[in-house]
C-alpha cells in the first residue's frame, strides 16, 4: 500500500487506543462517537486489517492494532514536537504548565514572578484544569498534579505529600472561647473540604479529632466546599476554622493572615508530583523550569513542616 490513510482516521484510531473507548475518544476530539466509529471503519477498510476486536464492553486493540498504534503514537508525538519547535522559533521558548485551579491560584501564581525574574525569555502558559486529563487529551508540556504517580515509565518527579491542619483567621478566636486544646475547636464553625474523589479527598474533621484524641460528635455540621482554595478563603475571611492543606494555606500562614492553633496534622492520601512529555525537555528552559518547580515545592514542604509541626 503506497498511500497513507486519512489523517483524521489515524487521529481517531490513536484517540480510541489512548482513551480506552469510543465515547472518551469522541470527547477528547470534540466529535460524536458515531464520527469516531466511522473513521475507525474507514481506517480498517483502507488497511485491510482488523485493528480492534468488538466486544460487549467496547473495542480492544488486536495484536496488529497494538503494533500499529506504537508507530502512529510516535507520529503524533512528532507533530506535537514540531508545533512546539515552531512556536519557540517564532516567539522564543514557550512552555505550557497544566495544574488544578486551586494550585494555580493559591500556590503557583505567587511564585511565577520569581521564575520570570530568573528566566525572562522563557514564557510560561498556565492551563488550569479542575480534573485530571485523560491520556492523550492534554498537550501541556508539564503537569503539576496530585494522585498516584505513573508506573509505566512516563517521566515524572514526586514532590511531596501535603498535610492538613486546623487554620483560621487570628481574629476568629474570642477571648471567652480560647483555643487552648483541640476540643475547643468544636465551639466554632468548622469548614470542611470534600472533593468527591473517595480515595483522594483530604482527611476529614472526624479523622483529625480522632487523631487528637477528641470524641467525635454525632454531627459536626461543617460548612463544606468542593475546592480546597475556597475553604482557605473562607477561613481567611473569618467564616470558620478550616482543616486546611498546607500547600494552599502556607502563604497566608507566613503572612499572618492565618494561624495554625494546633501542631497536629494529617497527611494527604497521595503526593503531588510533576509529569512531563518526553519531548518537552528539548524546549529551551524546560529542564531549568522543572528544577525550579522542584526547588519551590521543597521550600514549601519545609515551610509546612515549620507551621504544622
Amino acid at each position: 500500500m503506497s498511500r497513507l490513510p486519512p489523517l483524521r482516521a489515524l487521529q481517531a484510531f490513536d484517540a480510541v487506543v489512548r482513551n480506552g473507548n469510543v465515547v472518551a475518544a469522541a470527547e477528547a476530539l470534540h466529535v460524536t462517537p458515531g464520527a469516531v466509529s466511522q473513521q475507525i471503519r474507514l481506517l480498517e477498510d483502507a488497511l485491510g486489517v482488523a485493528l480492534f476486536v468488538r466486544e460487549s464492553t467496547g473495542l480492544r486493540p488486536t495484536e496488529l492494532g497494538q503494533l500499529y498504534h506504537q508507530h502512529v503514537a510516535q507520529g503524533f508525538e512528532c507533530f506535537h514536537n514540531a508545533h512546539a519547535a515552531l512556536i519557540a522559533a517564532r516567539h522564543g521558548p514557550h512552555l505550557t504548565l497544566s495544574t488544578f485551579p486551586s494550585v494555580a491560584t493559591h500556590w503557583l501564581a505567587a511564585r511565577l514572578d520569581q521564575w520570570h525574574a530568573l528566566s525572562p525569555d522563557v514564557r510560561i502558559h498556565v492551563e488550569a484544569i479542575d480534573r485530571e486529563p485523560k491520556r492523550g487529551e492534554s498537550r501541556a508540556d508539564i503537569r503539576l498534579t496530585y494522585g498516584a504517580p505513573p508506573t509505566d515509565g512516563t517521566p515524572h518527579r514526586v514532590l511531596f505529600t501535603d498535610r492538613v491542619a486546623p487554620v483560621c483567621a487570628p481574629s476568629l478566636p474570642e477571648p471567652q472561647l480560647p483555643l487552648r486544646q483541640p476540643a475547643d475547636l468544636l465551639n466554632y464553625p468548622l469548614v470542611h473540604v470534600e472533593w468527591g474523589w473517595a480515595d483522594l479527598s483530604p482527611p476529614t474533621w472526624a479523622d483529625w479529632f480522632n487523631a487528637a484524641g477528641v470524641p467525635v460528635p454525632d454531627t459536626l455540621a461543617p460548612l463544606t466546599y468542593s475546592l480546597s482554595s475556597m475553604a482557605i478563603d473562607a477561613a481567611t475571611r473569618g467564616r470558620g476554622i478550616s482543616l486546611g492543606q498546607g500547600l494552599f494555606a502556607i502563604d497566608e500562614l507566613t503572612s499572618g493572615r492565618l494561624i495554625a492553633p494546633f501542631r497536629i496534622s494529617l497527611p494527604m492520601p497521595r503526593p503531588y508530583y510533576l509529569i512531563w512529555q518526553p519531548g518537552s525537555l528539548d524546549t529551551p528552559g524546560a529542564r531549568q523550569f522543572i528544577d525550579w518547580l522542584i526547588a519551590e515545592a521543597g521550600q514549601t514542604n519545609r515551610e509546612i513542616d515549620s507551621m504544622f509541626g
